[in-house]
């Protein structure tokens, strides 16, 4: 029986690059209210360490919420009232993996860095499509390489220590995967930013938890991210290399029937279901060729040919459809 996988990444038909999404060539209004970012490394790795308490204060109270994410979420030294509070700040702000953290995020990272820009017209394409929804404050840090994004009610924080480029060999050290270390660049930060803000910002509708609806949902996600950073290659916002995303293209049919032979658009075994939709080296039960998460390229690609038949629904409206099923039904998917 002739192998149904396209193994060799071969030339993808120019169509798949150049059609233009009717969303991408809306301009954002110059009046859009702008996202606040504020560097909070910067501010922390600045303060006196003779005078810690009273510095410390003055930066809590101008950022309180994300103070307190910081110091008890995120590096977990506690309240700051607890009595060894600023004794444990003190020596993470000391610690020397720690400060050659803060070292290189000043170099990669510096003020007004190109991310800034880029997240900012970012939130403001979203606060232009979605003008009743709140815009969070987006705040930057370093953990000493321990976590990529925070997310609270009201803002979405970033770890520029876990964006400083796949060759950083403290990434190594720590024993982080490979496939995970060529997504730490500086380029990923604006669309894993936008992608953490958009599920807390639209929730999963879990009442048929199946593969097909997490596809579909994840698909919902990706497509509002691209739309939100029009200008980034699809493979980049997947965080896929060019080869993935081709051997994607070219693999999209037999992904698909693999998916339908086997069953599993409607398993709601957990398990599986994470295997598909999580990040890993490659997808479970398809090649070893494919990136992780191709099963969520293919509930982006759903989308997207749902979106191109439905010219009478905006993104708005799309993110308001809780009935996943519904969705391929109307996409009319057929690779």
């Amino acid at each position: 029986m002739r192998n149904k996988w396209i193994v060799v990444a071969i030339t993808v038909l120019a169509v798949h690059g150049c059609k233009e999404n009717r969303f991408d060539s809306i301009q954002t209004p110059r009046d859009v209210e702008p996202v606040s970012i504020t560097r909070f490394e910067k501010e922390l790795f600045s303060l006196n360490p003779d005078s810690i308490e009273k510095a410390f204060h003055i930066v809590y109270q101008k950022h309180t919420s994300f103070t307190k994410l910081f110091t008890e979420g995120i590096i977990r030294i506690g309240k700051s009232d607890s009595p060894d509070f600023y004794r444990y700040l003190g020596l993470f702000l000391t610690d020397t993996m720690v400060q050659n953290a803060n070292r290189m995020v000043d170099s990669v990272f510096p003020a007004n860095a190109p991310f800034e820009k880029e997240i900012s017209n970012a939130f403001a394409r979203y606060s232009f499509f979605f003008p009743n929804k709140p815009l969070p404050k987006v705040y930057t840090y370093i953990s000493g390489y321990n976590l990529s994004l925070a997310i609270d009610d009201s803002l979405v924080a970033v770890g520029l220590d876990r964006y400083l480029g796949k060759n950083t060999i403290q990434y190594s050290l720590l024993g982080i995967p490979v496939y995970q270390q060529r997504k730490m660049h500086p380029g990923k930060v604006p669309s894993d930013v936008m992608r953490a803000w958009l599920y807390s910002a639209f929730p999963f509708h879990d009442s048929i938890n199946n593969l097909l609806s997490n596809m579909i949902y994840e698909g919902q996600i990706m497509y509002l991210t691209k739309r939100m950073l029009p200008h980034q290659p699809d493979s980049l916002i997947f965080g896929f290399t060019p080869q993935q995303y081709k051997w994607c293209l070219n693999n999209e049919s037999a992904m698909w029937t693999h998916l339908i032979e086997n069953k599993l658009l409607f398993t709601t075994n957990t398990v599986d279901i994470n295997k598909m939709i999580n990040d890993a080296p490659f997808t479970s039960g398809f090649p070893q060729e494919s990136p992780g998460r191709a099963a969520v390229w293919i509930g982006y690609r759903i989308v997207e040919r749902f979106m191109e038949r439905n010219k009478n629904i905006d993104l708005q409206r799309l993110m308001l459809i809780k009935d996943y099923q519904e969705i391929l039904t109307l996409a009319r998917y057929k690779p």
